[in-house]
């Protein structure tokens, strides 16, 4: 297998690819970096694993679309991933977006997909300036809950050329229909405050997140209890993630279950809290346990490296989270732990709702909401979202009732907690796995370009609101501006430069559309102009380069000006 770049054309494959899809990612994330502290949002690990999955388990051939800067890093990376970690099953090709309007001239995409989150503007656009034929597009879903994603993404996603044959990409049933009713409901606000009847064109699909089972797996528990230096005769309740009310869980209410379960079990008990906690919150957690006198019986432990993550699942008995942030549109936590081998008890909120099987691979704790945002809602664009979302999960309450109940049920049963384990190993296995998750994409990209092959009315577009006109906006900055008639002659720096006595000093910048050697080209007619006594207008420079080198006037008329700036070339005359 070769990881090839476009321009080199080397290709070697496992026969024809019947189908192709470009890739558009800003920055690449393909490394899982076992060595940094845990802690990333759920939606930065599940981003860089669906770029992994569709990288390890791809269907025919996938053009990564990348910034040129970016280019070496993507190509040591995918190149240290082929020899440690994964092999391909479908051929990968580096391109950089220098080459985007090329390849989209002169390939057909089964569709074209953007990695970075959820927005069709970038997408969009490179279908219709560059290709001349319509072909599918789709963004994943990955948080959607701040309130500048209703103008950052929401406007993006309403306001771009999209088709019936385009698709956000959602990660679970619950997180579609709050899609759903917030682009219905920015829609009518464009209708009605800026006389925008826009029609949305593209659709909502599902496709739920995955976990590495591969790592996230049954292990000897007390061997593990060892290495991480736990209680070997203790019943451990993992709670996993960010100990933060804004932007994951409260874990007072959990705390206050567990006051009560120790009357029960007293020593055998043994809560373990992994994961970064809230500077601002970290006060009234310590407070908690120390009234409720739960200092022997909660532990906390941070800045735990990434690839130790796993083995804390695999130390516990049971898992327990009681999400009550509106950022839940998945929760990877939760299959992570039933892929570790472990029953979950966990609030029936969000994504939760769909990757728990309740009374089988654990239990669902039901969940209270009310409305009671009106007196937010007006000033929430004047705060960071996390403080909205502090309120709001403030006010979803778990029953705490079945909370205990349901620990307790787990906590006297070692056979029942075996079996829920069990069958929490095999739920994931049929249901959430990366691999499964990249077949269902290039399912949906299939589908969605059938819808393409019957749509007749796309229409490349000449200009959008994203195509910046520098010249045209800003052409008054300058005292002249450079005109075709204008004469342009060598300097005598630009002599000893032809001479090779002194340097261009051509600064490098990764997208390298400056090209040294065109720049000697150009210095060199001028040279022998000069010497023979002819004269070279703008014109005749642009029009000689832009043939000898096909490239566009504009790149022509910008290497001129470069000679200019460099003291290279002078204006004559007219």
């Amino acid at each position: 297998m070769i990881i090839r770049k476009e321009e080199d054309k080397l290709v070697q494959s496992h026969g024809e690819a019947s189908d192709q899809v470009g890739l558009f990612l800003l920055p690449p994330q393909f490394l899982r970096r076992p060595d940094i502290v845990s802690g990333a949002p759920g939606s930065s690990v599940a981003g860089t694993e669906c770029c992994r999955a569709l990288l390890q388990h791809g269907e025919g051939e996938a053009h990564l679309f990348i910034r040129e800067d970016q280019e070496e890093t993507t190509q040591r990376e995918l190149k240290y991933l082929i020899q440690t970690e994964i092999s391909f099953s479908s051929n990968w090709v580096v391109t950089t977006l220098s080459n985007l309007p090329t390849t989209l001239q002169t390939k057909s995409f089964t569709a074209f997909h953007n990695l970075g989150g959820p927005s069709f503007d970038l997408v969009a656009y490179a279908r219709a300036f560059f290709s001349p034929h319509i072909f599918p597009i789709s963004c994943m879903e990955y948080g959607f809950s701040y309130q500048p994603f209703l103008v950052d993404a929401v406007s993006k996603l309403l306001l771009a050329p999209t088709y019936p044959c385009d698709s956000v990409i959602c990660a679970s049933q619950v997180a579609s229909q709050a899609t759903e009713r917030i682009l219905e409901r920015q829609q009518e606000n464009l209708k009605r405050q800026y006389g925008l009847a826009r029609q949305r064109q593209f659709r909502l699909d599902v496709i739920p997140h995955g976990v590495p089972v591969e790592i996230f797996k049954p292990r000897d528990r007390l061997d593990i209890r060892r290495q991480l230096e736990l209680p070997l005769d203790k019943i451990i309740l993992l709670y996993m993630g960010r100990l933060d009310p804004s932007s994951k869980s409260d874990v007072i209410p959990l705390l206050l279950s567990v006051q009560s379960l120790v009357k029960k079990y007293g020593d055998r008990l043994f809560l373990l809290m992994v994961g970064p906690l809230n500077d601002m919150h970290r006060g009234g957690l310590d407070k908690a346990v120390q009234e409720l006198e739960l200092l022997p019986y909660v532990h906390h432990r941070t800045n735990i490296p990434k690839v130790s993550v796993p083995l804390y699942y695999s130390a516990a008995d049971i898992f327990v989270s009681l999400s009550d942030t509106l950022q839940e549109n998945f929760g990877l936590t939760p299959v992570e732990a039933m892929a570790s081998g472990l029953p979950v008890i966990v609030s029936d909120w969000a994504g939760y709702k769909e990757t728990v099987v309740h009374d089988e691979t654990g239990f669902k704790i039901p969940t209270t909401w009310a409305e009671c945002d009106e007196d937010l809602l007006p000033l929430a664009p004047f705060y960071d979202w996390s403080s909205d979302h502090f309120y709001m999960g403030q006010s979803v309450a778990s029953d705490m009732e079945a909370l205990t109940y349901y620990l307790d049920l787990l906590i006297s049963d070692e056979k029942l907690r075996l079996k829920m384990g069990e069958m929490a190993r095999r739920h994931v296995l049929e249901n959430f796995t990366w691999e499964r998750s990249a077949a269902k994409f290039w399912d949906l990209w299939r589908e969605l370009n059938r819808i393409a092959q019957g749509i007749t009315n796309f229409t490349p577009i000449a200009d959008s609101f994203l195509k910046p006109h520098y010249y045209g906006d800003f052409h008054d900055f300058a005292t002249l501006s450079l005109e075709l008639s204008m004469r342009l002659g060598l300097t005598e720096r630009g002599l000893r430069v032809c001479k090779g006595k002194e340097s261009l000093f051509l600064l490098e910048e990764p997208r390298k559309l400056l090209k040294a050697d065109l720049m000697m080209v150009i210095l060199r007619f001028l040279k022998f102009s000069r010497f023979s006594g002819r004269q070279s207008t703008v014109e005749g420079l642009v029009d000689l380069i832009s043939k000898k080198r096909r490239i566009p006037a504009s790149a022509a008329r910008r290497h001129l000006m470069w000679l200019l700036k460099y003291d290279l070339v002078r204006i004559q005359a007219k």
